[in-house]
């Protein structure tokens, strides 16, 4: 593993330091890292990990609760206790 020094300002410095404390990262490197990860190589999305679109994932969503609300008005579905 490399080491780079980097200058942060003051406000930054300090957000991250509260990320820190509040239990968010383990470290201090490990919340700049995911900061650094996320602006420049962007999260990914759980849509491309399994090659949908968020819009695919809508419309079967909607297909499915179209599905249970017919057959709740059915009387197909039991009631939880």
């Amino acid at each position: 593993m490399s080491r780079h020094h980097i200058l942060l300002s003051e406000q930054v410095t300090a957000t991250i330091q509260s990320q820190v404390k509040n239990g968010r990262y383990k470290d201090f490197s490990a919340a700049v890292q995911d900061a650094a990860w996320n602006y420049f190589v962007q999260q990914p999305t759980p849509f491309a990990e399994y090659g949908v679109t968020p819009a695919e994932v809508e419309k079967s969503a909607q297909t499915d609760l179209s599905a249970i609300r017919k057959a709740r008005a059915a009387g197909r579905l039991k009631q939880f206790p």
